[in-house]
């Protein structure tokens, strides 16, 4: 008995063998679709693109961005434990003119680096007597680099200046006394002038109109061009709209903040300093407002003046409305004063007795010069009250911290 499926094997070699008979006779070739090469194909027409790989050129690759290392993110600064000293050098730039004599008086165990630029002898010197203060700063810390202390602080000769801060007296000393080496630490850089006028906010732009030069504030305006930034900052990524920090070129620096930057641009910094042709005042303002950029990478450096003298020299208020009460407060006394100055130069136009002057005076402000005298009085006490009260305040640590925006945690800042 024939299997059922003997049929159909018999008949499946039979179309396979009459197909394959018909393309052998006719000559026809058997390939694949034509959107899909064969192998040998494949092979073959790969071949010339490989070859013409290996001889055109790669093409060019953009080389990556140039990087600007003042503005490369700073490591994160840290106090040193509670009650850790901290090594400090005081960096003076001076004429031999100069009395700087008040440092070894008022600070007699801080090392000094004083650069008598005047003074071919001086033990420490700068190539040239050129860019007033900034060429003395870069030159200790191109000299200085591998050597640094855990604060450097960059001061002028005087030890008075207008410009130095109010509640320290406008007194160097006091202020380098009462310096929290703690802040310097943590925010790396610091302005040691609180106040913002003159320097902040929106302060120096770069090609401003001719017609809006301020010649008194900002003269070295006419100078710092956009041409100028680029010189001394090649890899900004963007041109500032305004560079501004409190006036005058007197700061703190930590060691890691300094260090942040490689020492061949401070080299590079000095050495444009020695070659610029604008003239020599403006050429150190420049850079009176470029430290911050330096250090910080910021072009705008304006902290918060409650918060400079609360947490760098531990005198607060509670807050910025008190310590804009405590100004109020000195204005007016200083109106004062002027009023009682007003009623003795009356008197001295009237030969020493109460005339007419003094009469004008009185009817003019409705108080006489006794009202005045006490008012005057008034304010000094309570101003005097109000400034120890706040560096009472200052004295706790915790104070400090919650005064310039730190967080405070089980009784400690963080």
């Amino acid at each position: 008995m024939i299997s059922p499926r003997r049929p159909t094997f018999t008949l499946s070699v039979i179309i396979i063998f009459s197909i394959t008979a018909y393309y052998f006779f006719t000559g026809t070739s058997f390939s694949l679709p034509h959107d899909v090469p064969s192998p040998k194909k494949l092979q073959a027409s790969s071949a010339p693109d490989l070859q013409s790989q290996s001889q055109s050129p790669a093409p060019p690759i953009d080389p990556p961005p140039a990087i600007d290392p003042f503005t490369l993110p700073r490591p994160a600064g840290s106090p040193k434990p509670y009650s850790s000293p901290y090594t400090r050098t005081l960096v003076i730039p001076c004429k031999k003119s100069e009395d700087i004599s008040w440092i070894g008086s008022e600070l007699p165990s801080l090392p000094l680096a004083v650069y008598t630029v005047d003074d071919p002898n001086s033990p420490l010197r700068t190539p040239k007597n050129k860019g007033r203060e900034a060429m003395v700063y870069l030159t200790y810390i191109i000299d200085h680099y591998a050597n640094l202390s855990d604060t450097t602080i960059f001061m002028h000769a005087h030890r008075h200046a207008w410009h130095n801060n109010v509640l320290l007296g406008i007194d160097a000393a006091q202020t380098i006394r009462r310096l929290s080496d703690d802040r310097v630490a943590r925010v790396g850089y610091m302005n040691t002038r609180c106040h913002h006028d003159p320097g902040c906010p929106d302060w120096v732009h770069l090609d401003r109109p001719e017609i809006d030069f301020d010649e008194d504030k900002k003269g070295m305006e006419k100078d710092f061009t956009v041409s100028v930034w680029r010189e001394l900052f090649p890899h900004a990524p963007r041109i500032p709209p305004a560079l501004s920090q409190p006036c005058c070129a007197q700061f703190a620096v930590s060691k890691d903040t300094i260090l942040s930057v490689p020492r061949d641009e401070y080299i590079r910094l000095r050495k444009w300093l020695l070659n610029t042709r604008i003239p020599d005042d403006n050429a150190g303002r420049i850079f009176e407002y470029v430290w911050q950029y330096i250090f910080t990478g910021n072009a705008e450096f304006c902290p918060r003046p409650s918060s400079c003298y609360c947490d760098g020299y531990g005198i607060c208020f509670g807050g910025a409305r008190g310590l804009q009460d405590w100004l109020a407060k000195l204005k007016e006394r200083e109106r004062a004063e002027e009023r009682l100055q007003g009623f003795a130069e009356a008197r001295k136009g009237a030969g020493g007795k109460d005339g007419e002057g003094k009469k004008v005076l009185e009817e003019q402000e409705g108080k006489n010069e006794e009202w005045w005298k006490e008012r005057l009085r008034t304010l000094a006490r309570e101003l005097d009250e109000e400034k120890n009260a706040a560096v009472e305040r200052g004295n706790d640590p915790l104070n400090r911290a919650l005064e310039a925006g730190r967080r405070v945690l089980g009784g400690r800042s963080l």
